[in-house]
């Protein structure tokens, strides 16, 4: 679904009604998003919530709570489908809306334009392929932990781990940090909580990005912080970043242009971090998987697996060898079902005699 407005091509209008009752209430950060959106809304194109949120140099989960905060005062209406996925959204006439005061808002699947007639700035996005544009009651923004204060953030800056984080931090950033910058990761290990480990990881993942503005980074430490993201694992699982194996174990069960789903991520992490095994092992075992199962299946790869990992197999070579193996059972058992069979058999082999029971017949007559 493209982009539409009534606006004349090159032009964003933005309602004084707009600006006089929403614009000065609202965060700065929240209209920054409905203004951006207003804009495509002229160019005529296709978007998605990442695609966005890469301009703006924001998270997704950022963009979902301006978008339930614009939509809660009903100057847009969310339309999404029955999967949760956002399709679209129309701009309201701001002159004519009201703060809803509580009341339950737009439901899913409404459709563009439903509401108020007049809509002379109506538009409409799409945020096709953006599965995790979801609807949720839990989009509305949430305040952050305070920063701490002067005397803590010199008590912090004298501990030798803190010390050891510049350092590290410096070597990412390849500069020296600058004071607003320290106190920004002296927020999130005093604030939000996080670990060395955890913080080093955020920093690896924005600039990962390209992205190494502290913006963007606070943006991202907040969002893992309302996900109740504490470890690297679970950081690691929220942005898909941390292991190319994953994807690859995804493209040879043909699997392409989505992510891994939870327990598709808990099963890969299983095979690589439980049972040791390595990626070539575990491509052997999808490749088995759809050869029998004609179909991706985790399930049946992760039995194929198991049963590797009880008989002992740590390289390809110790399958080659479990395969030789069953080849020389499954040919000694044909080989007993045959002799079996010819036994069973002989009693309807032997040669029987031919006796001309005339000649007997006067044998006995003449004797």
């Amino acid at each position: 679904m493209k982009l539409y407005t009534t606006a004349p091509s090159g032009v964003t209008l933005v309602q004084n009604a707009f600006i006089d009752r929403y614009m000065v209430h609202a965060n700065g950060e929240f209209v920054k998003v409905y203004l951006y959106l207003l804009r495509c809304a002229d160019s005529h194109t296709e978007l998605s919530l990442s695609a966005v949120a890469d301009v703006l140099e924001y998270t997704e989960k950022d963009l979902q709570r301006a978008l339930a905060y614009w939509e809660k005062l009903n100057l847009i209406r969310l339309n999404y489908d029955r999967n949760g996925t956002l399709l679209d959204i129309t701009f309201m006439d701001s002159t004519v809306s009201v703060p809803d005061s509580g009341q339950s808002h737009t439901s899913a699947g409404s459709k563009p334009g439903s509401g108020s007639s007049k809509s002379p700035a109506s538009a409409a996005y799409s945020a096709q392929g953006s599965n995790s544009a979801r609807k949720s009651s839990a989009a509305s923004a949430v305040a952050a932990p305070a920063a701490p204060n002067r005397s803590r953030i010199a008590s912090l800056r004298e501990q030798g781990e803190i010390r050891q984080l510049f350092f590290v931090a410096e070597q990412y950033l390849q500069r020296p940090l600058s004071s607003s910058e320290q106190e920004d990761l002296l927020y999130y290990y005093d604030s939000l909580k996080f670990s060395v480990d955890l913080i080093e990881y955020l920093l690896e993942y924005c600039i990962s990005k390209g992205s190494a503005s502290r913006h963007y980074m606070r943006k991202v430490a907040l969002a893992w912080a309302e996900a109740g993201i504490t470890t690297v694992t679970q950081a690691r699982q929220e942005t898909n970043l941390y292991n190319k194996n994953y994807f690859a174990i995804m493209n040879a069960f043909g699997i392409k242009r989505r992510n891994p789903t939870p327990p598709e991520l808990e099963l890969m992490s299983h095979w690589l971090n439980e049972l040791g095994f390595t990626l070539d092992i575990i491509l052997e075992a999808c490749r088995r998987t759809i050869m029998q199962a004609h179909e991706p299946s985790f399930q049946y790869a992760n039995r194929i697996l198991e049963q590797w990992k009880k008989q002992g197999v740590r390289e390809t070579a110790d399958i080659v060898a479990l395969d030789k193996k069953r080849q020389a059972e499954q040919n000694a058992k044909k080989q007993q079902a045959s002799q079996k069979a010819s036994a069973s058999n002989r009693f309807n082999n032997f040669n029987q005699r031919e006796y001309d029971y005339g000649q007997l017949e006067k044998q006995l007559l003449n004797s």
